[in-house]
């Protein structure tokens, strides 16, 4: 299933008799043979794993999978930056309804930016503020999804209007509570 620009989700291996010709097989299984059908998806992974995508992600085998059958397939790598920030922003929940405790920010040109060059591009979110730790991850598509829902709130700064050192002029106010934690 094409998930966007070059990239591919993995999953179960659904393929044709033309597929199945295309790596090693002479001939499509019967439905009932799982052997079959497990060995076929087994070459099929192989053929499709390893080569980076035009977008940047990529697809590698799980090498667990060699000792546990059923885990899944595979690692699907896309791009990723990370975002560390320390100062809360006072003022998110008096101007936004957003919790200070755990709003941060993401400049809107670096949103802009990202959907451009790197559509399936994930953030990692580093929030300390000394009362509040966590790290979220953030793809894009949640982060626009909530811009285009009018649950993220775009933040003018009034001391950067005339900036010209490359600063924000404006940013998202997201909550770090919308996003998924991962746990050290």
């Amino acid at each position: 299933m094409d998930v966007g620009r070059g990239c591919r989700a993995v999953g179960t291996v659904q393929t044709g008799m033309d597929s199945a010709k295309g790596i090693g097989m002479d001939a499509r299984p019967r439905n009932e043979d799982k052997a079959a059908w497990c060995k076929l998806g087994e070459r099929a992974e192989v053929a499709f794993l390893g080569p980076v995508f035009a977008s940047g992600c990529s697809v590698f085998s799980n090498p667990a999978k060699a000792e546990l059958r059923y885990l899944f397939d595979a690692y699907f790598v896309a791009p990723c930056d990370l975002k560390t920030r320390r100062t809360r922003f006072h003022a998110s929940d008096a101007l936004y309804g957003i919790p200070s405790r755990s709003a941060f920010t993401i400049n809107a040109k670096d949103v802009d930016r990202y959907a451009e060059r790197w559509p399936l591009i994930v953030l990692v979110v580093d929030i300390d503020y000394g009362d509040y730790q966590t790290i979220r991850v953030a793809p894009l598509a949640d982060i626009q999804r909530a811009i285009r829902h009018g649950v993220a709130k775009r933040h003018t700064y009034e001391q950067r209007s005339n900036d010209g050192s490359g600063n924000a002029v404006d940013s998202w106010v997201l909550d770090a509570e919308w996003f998924f934690e991962l746990k050290r």
